[in-house]
């Protein structure tokens, strides 16, 4: 009866000590277990995709007309408007009047002076020229009657008739030129006096002057000359264009400008409306060109020309050289194994250095999984081993997660 009761009590001991030792491992494995890690998930989806590469570009219209100057002379004030309607030959875009004269200093008022008296002296002198002319043919002329009325009675020789009409042909020529040496001495002295007008009198708007007229019909883009002013000839004075050829001209890098190709689609985004204007590649320069970027990097650009192919009615408060972005459609396709760039990361270590991975739920697990990648964009990147379509991946992994790692997704 003792030995019953004390093999009973042994055998509680060991079941108190069993059930201690469980509770202890178990708190152990508690203490030591990770907790499960909230994360954020999305799916793997099979859907359209698309490869753009977008940039800066600007607005303008196709053929910008720029009105100058025919001729130097003092222009009048533009009345026209960025925006005004002009015609064709109809128009009067600008009027150039002759410019007012300068004014004159000391010396030059001096030296004018000089040369009108000196221009008075010559025509007097011209004049008595054209005296002493005039008396000389007349003496020829009563010469020339006096041998011809002597030949004809016979008491002179048809030599000395000869000789006489020579005196009187050389006489009336010296005339002729004597007169017009009078006429050209009196031109010199107005253009002397006329180099001495004061400003004051000269210039005035309504002598003479040119009308400058649109060269084509439009709208006024620019007026470049507003004010008055003197302008030498070729001066640019207006721009006019037609605001309904609009086109857009993006300067790309050198190395997207390769992967372009012409009659590519193109969105053009953040012109103002409410969706992105749709156009296509019309003209990629043969040609690129240095540029200097914010950050002060010589870059090789390309400019690439873009039509909008949307009605006009649709983008007509759209104008010239308005700021747009341009997405150029490299490449797509409509049935895309897609996974968010988000859940791409770079593994390290493991013999696959630098290969692309990805964290997979399965079974609540986190699993490390290496994919091959097709196309990249800006949202999704095409999958095209190590996944499939249902699949869900983790966003943003973080240091904390880690393969096989317990995970919820986050409500």
């Amino acid at each position: 009866m003792t030995a019953t009761t004390g093999g009973k009590r042994r055998g509680g001991q060991y079941t108190i000590l069993i059930l201690m030792i469980a509770v202890i491992a178990g708190a152990i494995y508690l203490a030591l277990r990770k907790p499960v890690l909230l994360v954020d998930a999305a799916p793997v989806t099979r859907g359209a995709m698309a490869v753009t590469i977008d940039d800066e570009g600007e607005t303008r219209v196709h053929d910008v007309f720029t009105v100058a100057a025919p001729l130097s002379g003092r222009l009048l004030r533009i009345t026209l408007e960025p925006g005004d309607k002009v015609l064709r030959g109809k128009t009067v875009v600008a009027r150039i009047v002759p410019a007012v004269p300068s004014f004159l200093d000391q010396r030059s008022e001096a030296v004018g002076q000089a040369q009108e008296r000196a221009s008075l002296a010559n025509v007097a002198s011209s004049r008595a020229r054209a005296a002493e002319a005039r008396a000389e043919r007349a003496l020829a002329d009563r010469d020339l009657r006096r041998i011809q009325a002597l030949n004809e009675q016979g008491f002179t020789t048809q030599a000395a008739l000869d000789a006489a009409r020579m005196r009187h042909d050389r006489a009336e020529a010296a005339l002729v030129e004597a007169n017009s040496a009078v006429v050209a001495a009196q031109h010199q002295l107005t253009a002397a006096r006329a180099a001495l007008v004061p400003p004051s009198e000269g210039g005035e708007a309504g002598a003479g002057g040119v009308a400058v007229m649109a060269p084509v019909s439009g709208d006024v883009l620019r007026v470049v000359q507003k004010s008055e002013t003197f302008v030498p000839s070729g001066t640019a004075l207006v721009e006019i264009g037609d605001p309904e050829k609009l086109e857009v001209v993006t300067d790309y890098l050198s190395s997207d400008a390769v992967n372009i190709a012409i009659g590519a689609d193109v969105d053009i985004d953040r012109w103002g409306g409410n969706r992105p204007l749709r156009g296509k590649v019309r003209r990629i320069d043969p040609s690129g060109f240095m540029k200097i970027s914010a950050l002060g990097v010589e870059e090789q650009r390309v400019n690439v020309t873009i039509d909008i192919v949307e009605p006009y009615a649709v983008w007509q408060r759209l104008g010239h050289g308005f700021r747009v972005i341009t997405r150029i459609r490299a490449w797509s396709s409509a049935d895309a194994l897609r996974v968010p760039v988000s859940a791409l990361f770079r593994q390290q270590g493991n013999g696959a250095e630098g290969s692309w991975a990805v964290y997979a739920i399965r079974k609540g697990r986190a699993v490390l999984t290496i994919v091959t990648l097709g196309r990249v964009n800006d949202e999704v990147a095409e999958v095209r081993a190590g996944l499939q379509a249902g699949d869900r991946v983790i966003l943003h992994p973080g240091d904390t997660l880690s393969d096989g790692r317990r995970v919820r997704e986050r409500t």
